[in-house]
């Protein structure tokens, strides 16, 4: 076999490397990217008193699926009062454009001004 063939294979598998290093790369940059930018959202949660309603948020799409564990003893605002109201509990969160799992959210989102 000839030098010269030995050397084209090395040249052909370093570039192959190369390209398959840089597609990699950008696929890992997009999933980075894609996580970091935000969403709107609501949640179907109950606040201290027993009272349910949906509450909106933009948050970050890594987020979506913690907001429902986030949202628990944090202040909020809510359309019926000046004051921040104190969640008790979240049930579900979804993307604004989704349906809720549960009927009475769904119910809830309906009554929903607007």
């Amino acid at each position: 076999m000839p030098v010269g063939n030995n050397k084209m294979k090395n040249i052909i598998f370093v570039v192959t490397l190369l390209l398959l290093t840089n597609v990699n790369f950008n696929v890992a940059a997009a999933n980075i990217v894609i996580k970091k930018y935000k969403v709107d959202v609501k949640c179907h949660i109950e606040l201290v008193g027993g009272k349910q309603l949906i509450y909106f948020a933009n948050v970050k799409e890594s987020q979506v699926n913690k907001l429902v564990d986030i949202l628990a003893n944090r202040k909020v605002p809510t359309p019926f009062s000046k004051e921040r109201q104190q969640v008790y509990r979240a049930f579900e969160c979804v993307l604004l454009k989704a349906k809720f799992n549960s009927v009475k959210a769904n119910q809830l989102f309906d009554e929903q001004p607007r």
